[in-house]
């Protein structure tokens, strides 16, 4: 008997900078907990076809969150999470400007990194640590 294949996915955390230099992330919660549980958690699915990782996480950020990629300023790859998800975060230029999002979303939150570790998904706790670090250096970098 083979093992069971493990489901590489991809997934996207949308994120502004506000006025005050404040970073917010954007997550779903899904409609059924059955598919990801009851917390705050990123866009994320499976990789399916022919699909690269960034042509997936487009996707789910499209169907989970309604992102509109005329207002994507850039995306970037943070790496590989929970040995199967690779993540990317995309930095938006209107937290306002996104589509309604499919009915496998039951809501959105834009949370600060200090919010997500009190209301979001244990597991994606960490992977949003990393996010931060990236755009605190690059708004760093980019104040220089």
């Amino acid at each position: 008997m083979s093992a069971k294949e493990p489901i590489f996915r991809a997934g996207i955390i949308p994120f502004v900078i506000e006025a005050d230099g404040t970073a917010r992330y954007m997550f779903m919660k899904p409609s059924d907990p059955d598919f990801g549980g009851p917390d705050w958690q990123m866009a994320k699915g499976r990789v399916e076809n022919d699909d690269d990782n960034y042509t997936t996480a487009i996707r789910e950020g499209r169907e989970e969150l309604g992102l509109k990629e005329s207002n994507i300023i850039e995306v970037i790859e943070l790496g590989v999470f929970l040995g199967r998800t690779c993540v990317f975060i995309c930095h938006v230029r209107d937290k306002n400007d996104f589509d309604p999002f499919d009915d496998e979303t039951g809501d959105v939150i834009w949370l600060t990194l200090e919010e997500f570790q009190q209301i979001g998904r244990k597991i994606h706790r960490h992977i949003l640590v990393s996010a931060e670090t990236y755009v605190n250096i690059t708004t760093l970098v980019g104040t220089c």
